[in-house]
């Protein structure tokens, strides 16, 4: 057998040398560990470590006694051996993960709540849409959206859509302007069928941003002379209280989209 098979055998969690050994010992009968050295190359003073692994793992038998020969198991049952092993290895560690993710998440959560401002810079549409579908994805209460031209990501926004069947409230405010946006356009009606709750605003928007659980802003940048910065996120909570109150405004001064 090839050096396929012992990649294959490694990726089952053997080192190269205890797939080595194996392969060896599946072509040949018991054999001593001194041959087993020499054959594969194995230094004699860490040969035992290999073959006491292997037989730990079921891969291989041995014989009784210090000169006990060595010969492999069936690969039926070595093979389902190493998949039993690897099977509660991922249990042991989803049991880990269970154990850690209450705290970590807690930690996580207290930093996000921290009175003090963090800021991210995004430098290009495909990270502004990555961080926004994420940010939408991570949404436990309320997305509030303002809305107009020029759209800086596009598509049916599947994650607004999957926010909504959760439970998120999603409000967005709408120019007459970005309402003729064959992105708008084209998938109004569904975000709207789903629950997103959409008014227009009579004019033009004053500025857009999307707020994320009355805590999370993000805003683009748009400046004469900048380039390279598309959009900031910045979780404040001063800031996003004021956008809040501001975003409430335009909505009260809004139309609700089906009566337009």
């Amino acid at each position: 057998m090839g050096t396929d098979t012992e990649t294959m055998l490694e990726d089952l969690g053997l080192s190269k040398t205890e797939a080595k050994v194996y392969l060896c010992l599946l072509d040949e009968a018991a054999l001593p560990a001194a041959t087993i050295a020499d054959r594969t190359g194995t230094s004699r003073s860490s040969v035992y470590l290999i073959l006491r692994s292997l037989v730990d793992k079921g891969l291989i038998d041995a014989g009784a006694g210090y000169s006990s020969r060595y010969h492999a198991a069936p690969p039926g049952r070595a093979l389902g051996a190493l998949l039993e092993r690897e099977r509660l290895e991922l249990e042991n560690r989803k049991q880990q993960v269970d154990l850690m993710l209450p705290g970590l998440t807690a930690q996580f959560e207290q930093n996000a709540r921290a009175d003090g401002e963090l800021v991210e810079i995004l430098r290009t549409p495909s990270l502004v849409g990555e961080r926004f579908d994420r940010l939408q994805s991570e949404a436990r209460t309320s997305i509030d959206i303002v809305v107009r031209g020029p759209l800086q990501v596009g598509g049916p926004n599947d994650a607004e859509v999957a926010a909504l069947r959760r439970g998120v409230r999603a409000r967005a405010i709408y120019d007459d302007a970005i309402l003729a946006d064959p992105v708008v356009a084209r998938n109004l009606a569904g975000w709207t069928s789903e629950g997103e709750q959409a008014r227009v605003y009579p004019g033009a928007l004053p500025m857009k941003f999307a707020l994320f659980d009355a805590h999370t802003v993000v805003m683009p940048l748009v400046a004469p002379g900048v380039t390279g910065v598309v959009a900031i996120i910045v979780r404040n909570h001063e800031l996003a209280a004021a956008l809040e109150f501001l975003f409430d405004t335009l909505w009260t001064a809004s139309t609700p989209l089906k009566q337009v």
